[in-house]
């Protein structure tokens, strides 16, 4: 979005368009499209397209996205607003807070409502300007400065913490995972933030390879997000904004809960036999590390060492819930081909949901070999036990 693109939509004319047309189908605004290119009266109708679509995608990240100004790849890597104030509730009221890559202001605007002042920093002419338009209109103009430059030259000295969330998009390539890949550098940016303050917190990849934390100039703690069992967001936290090693934050519809690990739980067991519940860790836990502390917190048990899959003889309390899938055992057995097909067989089995872990084929394959329908109310898991024997276990969630 241009300087004056946005100077239009926020004139009365620009506001009168938006309101007539910002709740139109896709095809209405295809239309409106044709229509003003055959008037030739395109000035500001293809921007306007595209900003309503665009209002109306942002619907799942912002209360206010009707209001809010995008740019295409800003809406695209925003964070959403719920996702967005937890993080920022980790940074102290009283703070000065530089966040070096504010884009369209996804997390920009939870920092300004927290903290008691935010520079806004980002290279990109078209954010900045995005980002000044989203912060009048949640109201926070004046307890933000806006730099428009590289985030290298502006680590402001006597901020108390630094935000940033660098660009992982690659001209020609897809986006990267890995934290050398990023704009700005993380290994290169970090040591001159550390001159500053310890006080960093670093947005990734949650697809982020745990190897290559051990280049960081210290041990972050890792807190890994996730909505409805979709991880979202990693965070890298270091001084102050560290609390502890790993951390899993689970939004689930109107839920929410976290559980964090510092590596000092018991081994734990793993039953001979598998009991009553079986329980799927969420991504979020399992992408944390956290399978044995969540185990240790509710009192569940491994089905083997070496499998994410937890057991129990009972179930368990419903706050859980954004940590793991619940299921009721019906029955399982040793897994080979003939074993298989004769339970399927038997049970009269002609379709189940397939979850496959720590086993050498994957869903499509198992549906494709026994002729399985995917979908229905029985889900087919097939996995180790303690022992390394594969076996498959039929379940019903609960």
């Amino acid at each position: 979005m241009t300087f004056a693109e946005l100077n239009f939509f926020q004139s009365n004319e620009g506001r009168e368009l938006l309101k007539k047309y910002g709740q139109e189908d896709e095809a209405a605004l295809f239309r409106l499209l044709f229509s003003a290119a055959k008037k030739k009266e395109e000035n500001y109708y293809s921007a306007l397209v595209t900003l309503i679509k665009l209002r109306q995608k942002a619907k799942e990240k912002f209360s206010r996205s009707g209001e809010m100004f995008f740019t295409t790849l800003g809406l695209e890597q925003a964070t959403e607003e719920k996702v967005a104030e937890l993080i920022a509730s980790r940074f102290l009221p009283d703070w000065k807070v530089v966040d070096l890559t504010c884009s369209i202001g996804g997390n920009l605007l939870s920092l300004a409502k927290r903290c008691r002042q935010v520079v806004a920093v980002d290279c990109d002419h078209e954010n900045l300007i995005c980002a000044q338009a989203n912060a009048q209109v949640y109201g926070l103009n004046e307890k933000i400065e806006f730099i428009e430059g590289d985030a290298s030259k502006n680590i402001i000295e006597d901020a108390d913490a630094f935000f940033f969330d660098p660009a992982r998009d690659r001209e020609g390539k897809t986006k990267t995972r890995s934290i050398l890949n990023s704009r700005p550098e993380i290994i290169k940016i970090l040591p001159d933030l550390f001159k500053i303050t310890r006080n960093v917190g670093i947005k990734i990849s949650p697809a982020f390879d745990y190897q290559e934390l051990a280049l960081l100039p210290e041990e972050p703690e890792i807190e890994i997000i996730s909505v409805d069992n979709n991880c979202k967001v990693a965070m890298l936290w270091f001084g102050d904004l560290k609390k502890d090693k790993r951390r899993a934050s689970c939004f689930y519809g109107l839920n929410f809960c976290s559980l964090a690990g510092n590596d000092l739980i018991a081994k734990i067991p793993c039953p001979e036999k598998i009991e009553a519940y079986l329980h799927e860790p969420s991504k979020a836990i399992s992408k944390a590390h956290l399978i044995d502390e969540l185990a240790a917190a509710y009192s569940l048990k491994k089905i083997s060492p070496f499998s994410s899959f937890l057991c129990s003889d009972k179930i368990i309390e419903a706050e859980s819930s954004g940590f793991l899938k619940t299921f009721k055992l019906i029955e399982y057995g040793e897994f080979t081909e003939r074993n298989l097909q004769t339970f399927l067989k038997f049970k009269k089995i002609e379709r189940a949901n397939i979850i496959t872990k720590n086993f050498p084929l994957k869903p499509e394959d198992i549906l494709k070999r026994f002729r399985i329908k995917e979908g229905g109310d029985l889900f087919l898991i097939f996995t180790s036990l303690r022992n390394e024997k594969r076996v498959y276990i039929l379940v019903e969630k609960v």
